[in-house]
């Protein structure tokens, strides 16, 4: 039971992103299937809803100079606004449009292509290079769809969804999926699950009940992930779950009159990932933050402040006191054996730490953790898995 417990905190901080992404397929879905066509004020007020989704997170990758979802964002509103068009001037004729069996080529390809893109900053000359490409692409099948020449080969004009278009919808799937799970970050589980909420309204975009419907739950995936990822990187680290290095800055603002500041760093980090990988690092780093949490009181803020740092908070104590609850950790993780790998044989890591108390003359929280930062390599210059005082 201990075992499984311990795989399962593993597990759970790859994959605990997934739930929300997740839920609202399953509702857009379930709400498709038992719900007859919407009525017009409904359908109205969600189609209102996806644009509104849209300048949402426009706007946010704005102001945050962030490109990842944005071009997945502009082909997404680009492929309703299209469809929306065909509908309206072909009718239930539009399936067999060049138009439209240009457009179920084109857009999972360029899908498939942005999960390959870097993370990059959006104000960036690369992305107005991105930018006129997509448009260059749309004006080009434009082009092709008035001469009635059709990309999508072995498409069958009775379904909305054939041909190389229906494979390029699995790739794109398939691709969505082995990214998100390699990652295992909000964004990428939200642009898979956005993508499934767009297969299916592609598929069924006869309907149009289900085009606004899954497209507004794809946007809305997108905008609630994109606000859970910001605030994450923000606060949270992503590895570990615990208070960032931002949010230690953040926080240092509201720190009381006397506190202490413990540091914390794993022994050989580097040796650890030159030795054993970069996801065995990750993993240790992981269990050593579990263990410190488990011997920490609840009222102790502990951030992960560096890849192989952490930095704990004490409140009202001076630094003997803390100096006794730091050297409590090391010695549990000096004596404890991580498994870091099931299939691998356990491993010992060890610890060095330091402690230093706020003075009155200190002007704020970083001449603390300075001071303690030199006390911690001093002491690691000639010894390791050592508890030192600034």
């Amino acid at each position: 039971m201990i075992k499984y417990l311990a795989n399962l905190e593993k597990i759970i901080p790859s994959v605990k992103n997934i739930f929300i992404p997740a839920f609202i397929f399953a509702l857009a879905t379930f709400t498709f299937f038992i719900t007859e066509q919407f009525e017009y004020s409904t359908s109205l007020t969600v189609h209102t809803l996806f644009y509104l989704g849209i300048l949402i997170c426009f706007s946010v990758l704005l102001f945050y100079n962030l490109s990842k979802p944005i071009f997945f964002i502009l082909c997404m509103v680009l492929s309703y606004i299209i469809i929306n068009y065909l509908k309206l001037k072909y009718g239930e004729e539009y399936i067999s449009e060049a138009a439209y069996q240009n457009l179920c080529f084109l857009a999972p390809l360029n899908f498939i292509i942005f999960y390959f893109l870097p993370n990059s900053p959006l104000l960036k000359i690369r992305s107005v290079q991105i930018l006129l490409a997509v448009f260059a692409q749309y004006a080009l099948a434009e082009y092709l769809s008035r001469n009635s020449i059709i990309l999508n080969f072995d498409s069958s004009v009775n379904t909305s969804l054939s041909g190389i278009a229906f494979w390029l919808f699995c790739g794109m799937l398939l691709t969505g999926f082995i990214k998100s799970t390699q990652s295992g970050s909000i964004m990428d589980y939200a642009l898979f699950f956005a993508e499934l909420n767009l297969t299916l309204g592609f598929y069924f975009s006869n309907s149009s009940t289900a085009l606004s419907l899954f497209f507004f739950c794809a946007i809305l995936s997108i905008a609630i992930a994109l606000g859970l990822d910001i605030y994450q990187k923000t606060y949270k680290d992503s590895l570990t779950g615990l208070d960032s290095r931002n949010a230690f800055i953040i926080h240092s603002k509201n720190f009381p009159l006397k506190y202490s500041v413990g540091i914390i760093s794993i022994d050989n980090y580097e040796n650890i990932g030159k030795s054993f990988g970069h996801r065995a690092q990750q993993n240790i780093t992981r269990l050593i933050a579990g263990k410190i949490v488990e011997l920490s009181n609840p009222d102790e803020n502990i951030y992960h402040y560096n890849n192989d740092e952490f930095v704990i908070l004490y409140k009202k104590l001076d630094k003997n006191e803390t100096y006794e609850r730091l050297e409590t950790i090391r010695r549990a993780i000096a004596s404890a054996v991580f498994e870091y790998n099931p299939h691998r044989i356990p491993i010992k890591i060890t610890i060095s730490a330091s402690v230093s108390e706020k003075k009155r003359s200190d002007g704020n929280s970083f001449e603390v953790l300075v001071r303690a930062h030199k006390a911690l390599e001093k002491t690691r210059s000639f010894s390791h898995n050592v508890t030192s005082k600034a």
